[in-house]
C-alpha cells in the first residue's frame, strides 16, 4: 500500500430503468444469514476482480462502463431492509465511487501480484459514505495517466462468484466496444427471481430440496474428516523447500495453500473425455479418493457449492444465487473412472437441491442434530468456481505428458480471513486454467503436511489417471498417502467416527460435576453412548444434560452427545469404574430428546 498514493473519489451517477420494492430472494435470504444485517464491513462482505484494460483507456471510460453495468443488473444498485418485513429495494438512480491512486509502480512494466493485492487492500480500508452506493466499488491504479489496473468490488449481497464473473467479464467488452455502452432491455432480475421462487413451482423446487438435505442430514458423519490430533512426532515430513506462513500454527488459526500443477492441467482433459464427464466433476472424484483412503471412510457427504444457475435465463443473471447443497458420493469402489461417474451422478443431484430457505433449513438441521446429537458444522466443504469450463477442452499434450510434469508442481502457501471450516477445496479459474487448493481454519488439526500430503495425493492421483483407469487399492504406492491408524478409543457411532476421551471432554465440560462416558452395546451389538452424571451438579434432567452437550460440540469434530443420559445419587468410589456407576441409584434416566415427565 506504501506504493499507491489517493488522489481522487470520483462520484459516477447511473439512472436505472426502474426503483422497485420486492420480496427477498432464497440467495440474498442465505447472504444475510452468514453476513450478518451489517452489510458495509467485515470480512468477506465484498468480493473483488482485477482486470486490466486497452492503452488509451481514461477515467471517462471506467466511469461509463460501469454506469452501464449498474443500469443494466438490478442488484448492483439494490439494498435489502431486513427485520419482520424484509424486502429487496432498488434505486433508480444514485452513484458509485470510484477510488483513484497514483501507483509507483513502474510505466508499461508487467503487473505484480503485489499490485493487486495493495489496491485491494487500498479499497478495504478506504470507508464507503453515504455518497457511494456500497453494493458496487471500483478503484483504479494510474502511472503517468496511463490507467495500469481496474479494481472492481462488489457485495456479496449483489453477486456471487459466477455473477461477479458476468460482470467483469461484460466490462471487458464494453471497455474495448463504446459504442455498445448502453443498458439494453431488461433481462431477469432478482426481482423477477424472487416472484419465480414464491410460485407454486418455485416453492415445489425449495420443499425438495429441504427433503434431500433431510435425507442426507439424518446418516451423515458429523465430520468426514475426524482424525487424531495430529502430534509433533506424527506428522510426515514435508517433501518441498517452502515457507509455512509463521501465523498459522495455533488453535484456529486458518491456513490455506495452492497446488500450481502443470500435471494436473495436462491430465485433466484426458480424463474427463474418457469418462465423459466435466473437469469439476473429475476434481470432486480426486477429491472424495483421497478423503476415502485417508480416512477410511467410503459414505462421503459433505457441503458443496450449487450454482443454481438452471434455465436460460439464469445464465448471465447478476445476483446472489448459490448456496451450499450437499454432494453425497460412495466411494466404495477400486476403480477411478467408476468413482468419477458416482461423483458425477452425485454432482448432478446435488445441483439439483441447492435452492432453499436457508432459516427452514437451520431448523430441519437442529432438529436432526438434536435426535442424532451431531452438529452439522460444514467441517468439509467443496466450491468448485471454474466458470471458463462448460465446454469441450482439448488436452495440450500426450497422456503421458501429465506424469513427466511432476516434478514441476509446486505448492503456494497464504493465510486467509478465519473461517471455521475444517478442510476446503476450492478450485478457481485463474487465467484460463484450473487452480486447485485446499484451505482450513484449523491448522492444529488440518497441519501443513497433512495438506501438502493430500494436495499431492490428488496430483499424483490425476497424473496416473492421464493414461487410463487408475485401481484405487493401489492409493499409497501411486500417492504416497497412507490411511490414517486410529486406536481401541475410536468408535463407530450412528455413522460417525468418535473418539471416546473427546466425548468424556464434552460430557464434563458440560455437567461440572463427575461423570462417565459408556459405550454400551445395543440388541445388534452397536455401541451407545450412555453418560453417567452425578446429581447435584447445574444440569437436573437428562433433557438438560443433553442441552449442556449439544450448546458445546462446535469445533469438537471427533465427538458426540451421548443417546442416553442417567442421573445418578452421587459418585461410585472409584470414578473410573464403568461397573460401580451401573451399580449408583437412579434418580432419572432418558435419552434427553424430550421433555422428562
Amino acid at each position: 500500500m506504501g506504493d499507491l498514493t489517493f488522489t481522487e473519489r470520483m462520484l459516477v451517477k447511473y439512472a436505472g430503468e426502474r426503483a422497485v420494492e420486492a420480496p427477498l430472494t432464497l440467495g440474498q435470504i442465505n447472504t444475510l444469514e452468514w453476513l450478518g444485517d451489517d452489510t458495509r464491513a467485515g470480512l468477506y462482505r465484498m468480493m473483488e476482480w482485477a482486470v486490466t484494460v486497452p492503452d488509451g483507456t481514461t477515467l471517462d471510460d471506467v466511469a461509463e462502463t460501469l454506469a452501464v453495468l449498474v443500469e443494466r443488473h438490478e442488484s448492483l444498485r439494490t439494498s435489502c431492509v431486513t427485520g419482520d418485513s424484509a424486502r429487496q429495494r432498488v434505486s433508480g438512480s444514485g452513484q458509485v465511487a470510484v477510488d483513484v491512486y497514483e501507483t509507483a509502480a513502474g510505466a508499461g512494466s508487467p503487473i505484480d501480484p503485489v499490485e493487486v493485492t495493495d489496491l485491494i487492500s487500498a479499497l478495504q480500508a478506504r470507508p464507503v459514505d453515504d455518497v457511494g452506493d456500497p453494493m458496487l466499488r471500483a478503484a483504479v491504479a494510474v502511472r503517468d495517466g496511463a490507467i495500469r489496473l481496474v479494481l472492481i468490488a462488489c457485495s456479496h449481497l449483489a453477486v456471487d462468484c459466477e455473477s461477479l464473473a458476468v460482470v467483469v467479464r461484460q466490462f471487458n467488452w464494453l471497455i474495448r466496444h463504446p459504442a455498445e455502452r448502453r443498458a439494453g432491455p431488461l433481462t431477469h432480475q432478482p426481482v423477477d427471481q424472487a416472484a419465480a421462487e414464491h410460485s407454486p413451482r418455485g416453492r415445489r423446487r425449495a420443499e425438495a430440496s429441504l427433503r434431500y438435505w433431510g435425507q442426507h442430514m439424518s446418516r451423515m458423519p458429523q465430520s468426514v474428516y475426524a482424525m487424531p490430533r495430529p502430534t509433533g512426532g506424527g506428522e510426515r515430513e514435508v517433501r518441498h523447500d517452502y515457507a509455512v506462513p509463521g501465523a498459522a500454527s495455533g488453535e484456529g488459526d486458518p491456513l490455506g495453500c495452492w497446488l500450481d500443477s502443470p500435471a494436473l492441467r495436462l491430465a485433466l482433459p484426458h480424463i474427463a473425455a474418457r469418462t465423459q464427464t466435466t473437469l469439476p466433476m473429475v476434481l470432486s472424484a480426486a477429491f472424495c479418493a483421497v478423503l476415502a483412503w485417508r480416512t477410511g471412510s467410503t459414505d462421503l457427504v459433505f457441503a458443496s457449492l450449487a450454482n443454481n444457475r438452471i434455465g436460460r435465463n439464469l445464465h448471465d443473471y447478476v445476483g446472489t444465487l448459490a448456496q451450499d447443497t450437499l454432494l453425497a458420493v460412495d466411494a466404495g469402489t477400486t476403480s477411478f473412472d467408476e468413482l468419477i461417474r458416482r461423483a458425477g451422478s452425485g454432482t448432478l443431484r446435488a445441483a439439483m437441491h441447492g435452492l432453499y430457505d436457508v432459516k427452514l433449513l437451520q431448523s430441519l438441521q437442529s432438529e436432526i442434530g438434536d435426535r442424532r446429537g451431531v452438529l452439522f458444522q460444514r467441517d468439509c466443504a467443496c466450491n468448485i468456481n471454474l466458470f471458463d469450463f462448460d465446454g469441450e477442452t482439448r488436452p495440450a499434450g500426450p497422456p503421458e505428458a501429465a506424469r513427466d510434469a511432476l516434478a514441476r508442481t509446486a505448492l503456494r502457501w497464504h493465510v486467509p480471513p478465519y473461517f471455521r471450516v475444517l478442510l476446503l477445496l476450492r478450485v478457481i479459474d485463474s487465467d484460463g486454467e484450473p487452480l486447485l487448493g485446499l484451505t482450513t481454519g484449523h491448522a492444529d488439526l488440518v497441519p501443513a503436511a497433512e495438506i501438502e500430503s493430500l494436495l499431492l495425493g490428488i496430483d499424483r492421483l490425476l497424473a496416473a489417471a492421464a493414461t487410463g483407469d487408475v485401481d484405487l487399492r493401489r492409493m499409497t504406492e501411486i500417492t504416497g498417502l497412507t490411511p490414517v491408524t486410529r486406536g481401541p478409543e475410536w468408535q463407530r457411532v450412528d455413522g460417525c467416527w468418535i473418539e471416546l476421551p473427546e466425548v468424556q471432554r464434552l460430557v464434563d465440560d458440560a455437567v461440572r460435576v463427575p461423570a462417565r462416558v459408556i459405550a454400551v452395546p445395543d440388541d445388534d451389538g452397536r455401541p451407545v453412548l450412555t453418560a453417567y452424571i452425578t446429581a447435584g451438579g447445574p444440569v437436573r434432567t437428562p433433557r438438560e444434560a443433553h442441552d449442556a452437550c449439544m450448546s458445546l460440540l462446535t469445533g469438537r469434530y471427533t465427538a458426540m452427545a451421548p443417546a442416553r443420559y442417567v442421573i445418578c445419587a452421587g459418585p461410585p468410589g472409584d470414578p473410573d469404574d464403568p461397573a460401580a456407576w451401573r451399580r449408583r441409584p437412579v434418580l432419572a434416566e432418558g435419552d434427553g430428546r424430550e421433555e422428562q415427565r
